[in-house]
C-alpha cells in the first residue's frame, strides 16, 4: 500500500510541478508586454508549495506572524521538504548551493525560476550574491537563506555562517527568522530519519520512501522581532540564538546519539 501511495504521489508532484513551471515561464513571456513577472512568479510559487505540501502530507503549522515582503529571512535547514513549506506561506526566492542546479527535472526547473545559486568553492562568489540578495528583495518577493549551510537531524541548530550577512549588517537592514521543525506519529518512521535529509542516502531513495508516509506535520515558528546590526558576524550570533529561543527540537541530542554513533552532515544549500 505505502509503495502505491508513493507511486501516486510522485507522479501527481511531477505533474503539479510541470503545470506550476509552464504557468511561470508564460509569466515571463508576458513581461515583455509589461506583465509583473516577480509579483506573479511570486503567487505561483507559493501555489505551487502549497499543492506540493498537500500531495506530500505536509500539514503546514504557522505559529507568529509570517512576515510580508520585502524581507530577508533566515532559516535552519533540515530538508529539501524545507523549501516546499517555506514556498507555501511566502512570497520568496532563496540562496541554494550550486550543486542544487545539477538535479535532475527539480535542478532545472529552479534555476529557470529566478533561484540565486552561490558557489562556496569561489569566495569571490560571495560579493557577487549578496549584490543579488540586494537586488532581489522588493515589495513582490523575500529572500530566505539557510546560514547553517547544511541540513541536519534537528537536535540542534548548527553554527552559521555569516558571509551572506554582509548585505544586510552593511545596509542595517532587518532580518526576520524562523525556525523549522517535522513530526510524524506513532505509527510512522521517526520524522528525524524520514523528514529530514541529513546522512549519505541518496535524494531519490530518500524522497520515494518520505512519499510513502502518510501524512507528517511540519511546524514554521516565526520570531516575532526583526534583528538589526552592523557586524556581520554578531548578527549571525543574534540570529542563532534567536531561532534557539523558538526551535522544537526533531528529536533530542541524547535519543539521536543512542541511534546514530556518528553523524557526518551532507551540504546541501
Amino acid at each position: 500500500m505505502s509503495i502505491i501511495r508513493a507511486i501516486t504521489k510522485l507522479i501527481s508532484f511531477l505533474v503539479t510541478t510541470l503545470l506550476f513551471y509552464s504557468l511561470i515561464m508564460l509569466c515571463l513571456l508576458g513581461s515583455v508586454i509589461g506583465v509583473n513577472y516577480e509579483k506573479l512568479r511570486g503567487y505561483l510559487l507559493r501555489t505551487w508549495g502549497k499543492v506540493c505540501c498537500w500531495i506530500l502530507g505536509a500539514n503546514v503549522v504557522v505559529k507568529n506572524e509570517v512576515p510580508e515582503p520585502p524581507f530577508l529571512l533566515v532559516s535552519n535547514h533540515l530538508s529539501y521538504i524545507d523549501i516546499f513549506v517555506l514556498f507555501s506561506k511566502l512570497r520568496c526566492l532563496f540562496v541554494a548551493k550550486s550543486d542544487v542546479k545539477t538535479w535532475p527535472f527539480i535542478g532545472f526547473i529552479i534555476r529557470t525560476c529566478g533561484i540565486l545559486f552561490i558557489d562556496r568553492q569561489r569566495k569571490r562568489d560571495v560579493t557577487r550574491v549578496n549584490k543579488l540578495i540586494s537586488r532581489n528583495i522588493n515589495a513582490n518577493q523575500g529572500i530566505i537563506l539557510f546560514p547553517e549551510g547544511t541540513t541536519s537531524p534537528g537536535y540542534e541548530i548548527l553554527p552559521f555562517r555569516t558571509s551572506l550577512l554582509e548585505y544586510p549588517a552593511s545596509q542595517q537592514f532587518p532580518v526576520s527568522t524562523v525556525s523549522i521543525s517535522y513530526k510524524t506519529n506513532a505509527q510512522q518512521e521517526v520524522a528525524y530519519h524520514s523528514v529530514c535529509w541529513w546522512d549519505d542516502t541518496l535524494f531519490f531513495v530518500h524522497f520515494f520512501n518520505l512519499l510513502k508516509l502518510k501524512s507528517f506535520t511540519a511546524v514554521l515558528n516565526f520570531g516575532p522581532d526583526k534583528i538589526l546590526d552592523d557586524d556581520r558576524k554578531l548578527l549571525a550570533e543574534r540570529l542563532k540564538a534567536d531561532i534557539e529561543s523558538h526551535f522544537e527540537p526533531v528529536i533530542t541530542q541524547k535519543e539521536f546519539l543512542e541511534k546514530n554513533l556518528e553523524f557526518t552532515p551532507i551540504t546541501f544549500s
